[in-house]
């Protein structure tokens, strides 16, 4: 055999165990977010499990706020009515402004 073969397998012999433990290192950074996402995924059905029954709450909560957002907004509408005179008549002058004065 010529040097010149033996240089060639030698060179495809080390290009063979570079690619290998490029593959071999590409697999066990995969087994570790593998690990990870195992993990995580633990932990997102623990929470899913947990927060089931706040769906209810939650809706509660909002109806209560819809229904404090229509008490604000009636006394709102009652306010300005009795400051611009709902029947056509100029406003109250008899309030006294100092009430106001803390807002």
């Amino acid at each position: 055999m010529n040097p010149e073969h033996v240089v060639s397998l030698i060179i495809v012999a080390v290009t063979v165990a570079v690619v290998a433990l490029f593959l071999i290192a590409i697999v066990v950074e995969l087994r570790r977010t593998y690990l990870q996402l195992v993990t995580i995924l633990g932990a997102v059905d623990e929470t899913i499990a947990q927060t089931d029954g706040l769906e209810a709450v939650v809706a509660e909560i909002s109806n209560d706020l819809a229904g404090g957002q229509a008490a604000l907004a009636d006394c709102v509408e009652r306010l300005e009515q009795r400051l611009s005179g709902s029947n056509g008549a100029p406003p109250d002058r008899d309030i006294d402004p100092s009430v106001y004065s803390n807002y």
